[in-house]
């Protein structure tokens, strides 16, 4: 009786073989099944949106490393503004500047200097 139950089930094409899960997802059984085709739209929707974030999180990562540039660049800049201010700032100052008056030949006042008044001699009291 094994024999007539092996030869029918060779013989049956309808009759199908269970098979385990990797077999049906590699084999592509899984995307013809019933569930997958009804709701193609929706996986579809679904992969695009996975495409989309993919998309959006590489472009997100380059504005970051922009913006750390960006940064960089600032402080490089406010560093050079700091530095050329304290420059000038030893500049004003009164010792330097009656030294660089000194070296073109000019003396320091020592008293302050006089207020001319002007009088308007045409305009009558």
């Amino acid at each position: 009786m094994s024999l007539e139950n092996q030869h029918i089930d060779q013989n049956n094409p309808v009759q199908k073989q269970k098979k385990g899960f990797v077999a049906t997802v590699f084999g592509g059984d899984m995307l013809m099944g019933e569930f997958v085709q009804k709701h193609l739209t929706l996986i579809g929707f679904i992969g695009l949106m996975l495409l989309f974030d993919i998309a959006l999180q590489y472009k997100f990562e380059d504005y970051h490393k922009l913006i750390i540039k960006r940064e960089k660049e600032l402080n490089e800049q406010r560093t050079i503004y700091n530095e050329q201010m304290s420059a000038l700032e030893t500049k004003k100052r009164q010792s330097e500047v009656a030294k660089d008056i000194s070296r073109l030949g000019l003396k320091e006042l020592s008293k302050p200097p006089v207020v001319l008044e002007n009088r308007d001699t045409t305009e009558q009291p």
